[in-house]
């Protein structure tokens, strides 16, 4: 291949990764614009139609210990407060029905007034079941108590695989965020510099350049995709931990 035919064969492949930087240029505009409208319409009209967001990076505290985010589900979920709360409901619906079965006894007193002489009245009531032994009602208490039992049961080992899972998505994910950050975005920045400079004088061709920068956009488009799923994967686990402090820091951010 002869130099002239060398350099239109350069020429024709930077044009087609001009187009192409282009077209992606034109979809994450797109993409920029859809994701604006989703959140005006999360936010509500308190969100003004031309708004900006500033770019900021998001702080990844470090979690504690899988054994401990366990121990605070159980301690903290408002979920599972709630079933627990059923339970003692239901528990609290059967005792009371199987203690309709025993006799009970009520004291009664009344009074009559007159303009000459005042009359009252005291009364001992026994009321013992005889006929209705209630048995239907303790059914009906005792399958509910069950039943909310095995829901309780069922939330707490929903939230603990859901734990879990995120907590493994977390870690695979801090992991990424520190190889890509500290080990492939360095190393593809610095064969960017080489390839440019090699470029510069004449000892690389223009796609050896182009291609040095297409693996550093590439790497540094995972680095931005992994600290994403890493700052979503931490919110999830946030959300199903329900600590105090978290809680209290999304209260006053809505307000």
């Amino acid at each position: 291949m002869t130099s002239e035919k060398t350099a239109r064969f350069d020429l024709i492949r930077s044009q087609t990764e001009f187009l192409n930087a282009q077209i992606a240029a034109e979809s994450g505009k797109l993409r920029v614009e859809q994701a604006r409208s989703q959140l005006r319409q999360v936010a509500g009209h308190s969100l003004p139609p031309q708004f900006s967001v500033v770019a900021e990076q998001p702080k990844i505290e470090a979690l504690p210990p899988l054994n401990i985010l366990l121990a605070e589900i159980q301690s903290q979920s408002p979920e599972l407060q709630k079933a627990k709360a059923d339970v003692e409901a239901s528990e609290s619906k059967l005792s009371f029905e199987k203690n309709n079965r025993l006799p009970r006894l009520a004291i009664k007193a009344s009074q009559y007034n007159d303009p000459n002489f005042t009359d009252r009245l005291y009364g001992l009531q026994i009321s013992i079941p005889i006929w209705d032994f209630k048995g239907g009602q303790i059914a009906e208490a005792e399958a509910n108590a069950s039943k909310a039992k095995n829901q309780l049961n069922a939330q707490s080992q929903s939230l603990e695989q859901q734990l879990e899972t995120a907590y493994k998505l977390y870690q695979m994910a801090t992991y990424q965020v520190k190889v890509l950050d500290q080990e492939v975005v360095q190393l593809a920045a610095a064969a960017q510099r080489i390839a440019e400079v090699s470029y510069r004088y004449g000892e690389r061709g223009m796609l050896e350049y182009l291609d040095a920068q297409r693996t550093f956009r590439a790497a540094r488009n995972d680095l931005i995709k992994a600290r994403f799923d890493l700052a979503s994967v931490v919110t999830e686990i946030q959300r199903l931990r329900a600590s105090p402090e978290w809680l209290a820091k999304i209260e006053s951010g809505m307000q």
